[in-house]
């Protein structure tokens, strides 16, 4: 398993560089801009045109690094669940080690106490697998709510005081499977006060 967390952080640090990548372009980008508003005002079209053509390239590598960190970071999240199963995996495979042993001498006292703890384990598994499932759906962009972003294109347009005609196309929305995950979640957060008010 070291060989999965180094692959875990190799993953989260390519994401990093993906991001500062993503950063670089958009500086780039500005100082293009800059060059072609210069140009423009010396009269320099051709100048202009080529600052242009380099200014919307670094836009396009910009918003490419920036998808590309985003996969990679949802791939981390599922590196990290496994990492995390195979922990818990671990864990209960002592328990049940112990609790072969233990039934065999059937001392009642200490398969009480084994039986507490195999429990134990799988509700702190339950409360690890929501988290890494709430981690993998903050990371992953396609969970990401098409009106909130819609939302937010239209306030920066407004702020830019321009004007900004996208239409999402019919059926394409983030609800899909909202009541479901909404009941699952529930559960979740259920089983999360019960587990807290155990400790």
């Amino acid at each position: 398993m070291p060989s999965m967390e180094k692959n875990l952080f190799n993953l989260k640090f390519a994401a990093k560089e993906l991001q500062r990548n993503s950063k670089k372009c958009d500086k780039e980008e500005k100082l293009e801009k800059a060059k072609v508003k210069k140009a423009i005002q010396k009269g320099n079209t051709e100048v202009a045109r080529i600052h242009a053509e380099n200014a919307i390239r670094q836009k396009n590598q910009s918003v490419n690094f920036l998808r590309m960190s985003a996969r990679v970071d949802a791939v981390a999240a599922r590196v990290q669940t496994a990492v995390t199963m195979n922990q818990v995996t671990k864990s209960m495979a002592g328990v049940v080690k112990g609790m072969d042993a233990t039934l065999k001498s059937m001392n009642l006292e200490k398969i009480s106490a084994l039986m507490d703890k195999f429990e134990h384990q799988f509700e702190t598994l339950d409360v690890q697998t929501a988290q890494m499932e709430d981690t993998m759906s903050s990371t992953t962009t396609l969970t990401t709510p098409q009106n909130q972003v819609e939302s937010l294109l239209h306030e920066m347009a407004d702020e830019a005081g321009l004007d900004l005609n996208m239409e999402l196309p019919q059926g394409q929305t983030g609800s899909v499977g909202t009541s479901v995950a909404s009941a699952e979640q529930d559960e979740l957060s259920q089983r999360l006060a019960k587990l807290r008010d155990q400790m």
